[in-house]
């Protein structure tokens, strides 16, 4: 066997050594997470990934992000889907949710806009649980009446609509937008 050989199977052989240190039973350490920038709402670009709107969009907005998407619907499902889309993604529509329209749903997903908070919660949940936690304090403190956040998502409602107003009023809205730090 060369020399050349026997450094070369060494050397992996230390590889695999040192990698194995950690072991499988071995905990990760514990860091504090930092946050990450609010995506822009601009249309995504990687596969996969769908436009997200911020929290606070104007109607106006909204609307503009999803323009790809209605278009998509048009052209996979026909011209009634125009009239669809609104209510769809105002309800936060998942294919599963409407049967009926389950392919045209799927073909168009990857164009289907979705809140800066919803995006969160499905790619990024630890960090959703702590801006849940946060809007839940500030919400709280500016007197709003609160259910007691979910312990694994920290998601929570209103108990009652009080002088504040409700949960689309501008301080509540307000506090969620200071949690999610956009």
């Amino acid at each position: 066997m060369s020399h050349q050989m026997r450094l070369s199977r060494y050397a992996l052989g230390l590889v695999i050594l040192l990698a194995g240190c950690s072991g499988p039973d071995a905990e990760p350490p514990r860091v504090a997470s930092l946050r990450t920038p609010a995506p822009s709402s601009a249309p995504a670009t990687a596969a996969g990934e769908r436009p997200v709107y911020p929290i606070g969009a104007t109607d106006k907005e909204r609307e503009a992000i999803s323009e790809p998407w209605v278009a998509c619907l048009v052209a996979e499902g026909g011209p009634k889907w125009k009239n669809d889309a609104g209510p769809l993604l105002q309800k936060g529509v998942r294919p599963a949710d409407y049967p009926e329209g389950k392919k045209v749903l799927e073909a168009c997903l990857d164009k289907q806009p979705e809140a800066y908070d919803d995006h969160q919660k499905r790619t990024d949940p630890a960090s959703f649980t702590d801006n849940q936690r946060e809007w839940y304090e500030c919400a709280k403190g500016a007197g709003y009446k609160l259910t007691s956040p979910d312990p694994d998502t920290g998601e929570f409602g209103l108990t009652e609509v009080g002088p504040n107003g409700d949960a689309g009023s501008p301080k509540f809205l307000a506090c969620k937008k200071k949690a999610f730090a956009e």
